[in-house]
Formats: structure tokens, sequence, C-alpha cells
């Protein structure tokens, strides 16, 4: 789930690049091709363009490197289309590439991979790069409350699960894998995605509506190698000094990962259920505020120090140095419940990632973790 902030000015997409649609030479291979999915079929419809336009200015501003950038988008009442930007004489041409039927589901894995193979098909490059903007609640089950969603949503019941997503991205492989999306810097969700991307940018927290500062990391996306901690220092400096100072961010080394499971494990797997639920969640820092009945993100780091012992919780701090390469946090994060005004909680322990923290009142939830891989390589 986005939070929606933002002053919005009613703008025409029209108004800001140059669209039509031809018959494009591509290069045989190019050094990277960028792709932007926007599942914004949603409440999050009207800031599409305003992302569009911050990417065109970013794009004006530091061009492509000689990289290709195809944007997918869906929005409310609009048939899907894929385009490329191109920048031509100081001018960033729109090409429409493809329109879909309006009643496309942009929220399936199956769009998803059908998008994600035409591009790596007609843009050959010779590294890749994703970025997935909608709403996201990490790990957490689409159906468990009429607000909650993993990544993804189309018109009011389309959400992908982090089951789906994983396998579905497995084929590919990306120099980065960004979430534009609140909560997807999980350790569950991370984990899921290892295989797929060299690195992974999301916030644990929220993001705002206005989304990451495409006017200045269009560049940092298509350096020859990717600088993907640039990309998340733009992000927080961005909120840090704008008007609404909320965000969190952090960068994963994938690589990293198997160890920090392996490490997390010999904390976990010996824990009886009465053990996790002896843990006091209400004196944990709350990374997730979706509803006031419950939470159930919290900081990974400040849940480990409260079950690991000496020995192993300076493990895995170590192995957690190596796993998140970046990690900035704002004194707060804003969320969007309660509605329609929001909160801003105090961000005291922050460690880059966050992390299901299993509860007696919780069974439900309980039991659906108990089917992710992070449970079944780390608890079983």
């Amino acid at each position: 789930m986005k939070a929606k902030y933002i002053v919005m000015f009613f703008l025409s997409i029209f108004s800001f690049v140059a669209c039509d649609k031809e018959e494009v030479v591509i290069p045989t291979t190019a050094p990277r091709t960028v792709l932007i999915y926007f599942a914004g079929d949603n409440n999050l419809s009207e800031y599409v363009s305003q992302n569009l336009i911050a990417i065109k200015k970013g794009i004006e501003r530091d061009g492509l490197n000689n990289g290709n950038l195809l944007i997918y988008t869906d929005r409310q009442n609009e048939a899907p289309q894929l385009f490329q930007f191109k920048l031509e004489a100081d001018t960033v041409r729109q090409i429409v590439l493809e329109t879909y039927d309006s009643n496309q589901n942009s929220a399936s894995t199956e769009t998803l991979t059908q998008i994600i193979d035409k591009v790596q098909k007609e843009y050959p490059a010779d590294s890749y790069g994703l970025v997935l903007w909608s709403h996201g609640t990490g790990w957490l089950p689409s159906d468990i409350y009429s607000h909650l969603r993993i990544f993804g949503q189309d018109g009011k019941n389309n959400f992908m699960e982090i089951n789906d997503l994983a396998p579905a991205l497995s084929k590919y492989h990306f120099d980065f894998l960004l979430f534009d999306a609140c909560y997807m810097s999980c350790a569950e969700v991370a984990y899921a995605l290892r295989g797929c991307a060299d690195y992974i940018i999301g916030s644990p927290t929220e993001i705002l509506a206005d989304s990451f500062p495409y006017q200045t990391i269009m560049g940092d996306l298509f350096k020859k190698e990717a600088d993907v901690v640039g990309i998340a220092t733009q992000f927080y400096e961005h909120y840090k000094n704008g008007s609404y100072p909320y965000a969190t961010i952090s960068v994963i080394k994938s690589s990293a990962l198997d160890e920090l499971a392996a490490i997390s494990r010999a904390i976990f797997h010996d824990k009886t259920e009465s053990d996790l639920f002896a843990v006091p969640a209400s004196e944990l820092q709350i990374m997730e505020y979706l509803t006031p009945n419950y939470h159930a993100l919290y900081d990974f780091d400040d849940y480990v120090s409260r079950l690991a012992t000496e020995k192993q919780y300076n493990a895995f701090k170590r192995s957690m140095e190596k796993a998140v390469i970046y990690k900035a946090t704002t004194p707060k994060a804003i969320y969007a419940y309660p509605y329609p005004y929001g909160s801003y909680l105090p961000i005291n322990k922050f460690s880059g990632l966050s992390i299901y923290v299993p509860q007696e009142a919780l069974p439900k939830l309980n039991e659906w973790y108990k089917d992710l891989e992070w449970y079944k390589d780390v608890y079983q």
C-alpha cells in the first residue's frame, strides 16, 4: 500500500512527451534494458502520470547511457500500454509498442512475465533491471483482510502472492529489482527472490505515492554497474529534505541471503511455538501499521536480539552487514492508517529488513507463514 499524502495538480500526460507509433530500429545488444512496470489500475492510478513526468525529467537530465527504457502502464479506465522512452535531440519521445485489452489483469504473474518476455526478446541487453510499482504488503496474503495485499493490485480483488511471484521471476536474472511499493523490504520476500536479482531495493515500511525520485535516479539505473546504493540514497535524501520527511529504505545483496538464512536457522529452528509466542511483540519496533487490530511485521534485528544468545546475535549482526549493504531511515515513518489522516510512528530501531513475528493471537497468519520458503529453511 502506498501512502497518499502528496498534493496533486491536474497534469495531462500528453503535455510532456511526443507520442507516436512507428517501426523502431533496435540495437542488437544494449548495455542495459530496464522495465518499469506500473500496476496502477487501483487508487494509485492518478500518480502514474506524475511518475512518468519525473522519469522524463530524469532522462533529460542524465540520459540512458545507450540503454533501453521500457514502461508498462495500467491505469483505471484506460487500456494498458507498453511503450519506450527515447531521448532524441534533447526531446523525450514516447513510442507506443503495444496496447492491450482494457480488462487485462496487471496483478497477475502471467501478464508480468508476458511483458518481461517481450521486452527481453525485443530489447536484448548485457544486463537487465526491473522496477515494480504498485501497492505492496511484503509477504502478507491478499485475502486476510480487505485492504491487505502482497504486491500489485488490479481492480478490487486481484493481487500477486509471493509464492506466485517468486517462481514467475525465477527464470530471469536482473542486476537489480526495485520495489516502488510498500513493505517489500522484508526477510521473507528478499529470500524468496534472491535468485532473480543481484540486488533488491525497497522499503520495509510505507512509501509515499510520490514514489522514488525518478527525476534524479535515472542515471544511476543506467550506469554500467547500476548504482543501487546511489538510488537508495537519492530516495532517502529526497524525503528527508522534503515537505514530507518520512522514509525508510534498504539495499539487499542477494548473494548474502543464504548465509543470513543459515545463521537465522541456528537461532530459530529449535525454538518451540511457546518460545516464539513469549517474545513481547508489544516491545518490538513496529514496521507495519495496516490495521488497529494487530501488527505483523517488526524490525528483524530487534526480534532476533530477543531470541539469540550473545554469540548467535554477534554472528547474526555480521551476516546482516553483508546482506543489507545500505539502510537509512528518517526519525519517523508514515502510515496511511488510520484513514484518512494517517499516522507518524517513531523508528527507534532499524536494521533495513522487517520480519514476521508469530503470535498466539494470529493463528491464520501463523499457518500461512509455514508455507513460505523462508519458514521452511529457517524454522524447520
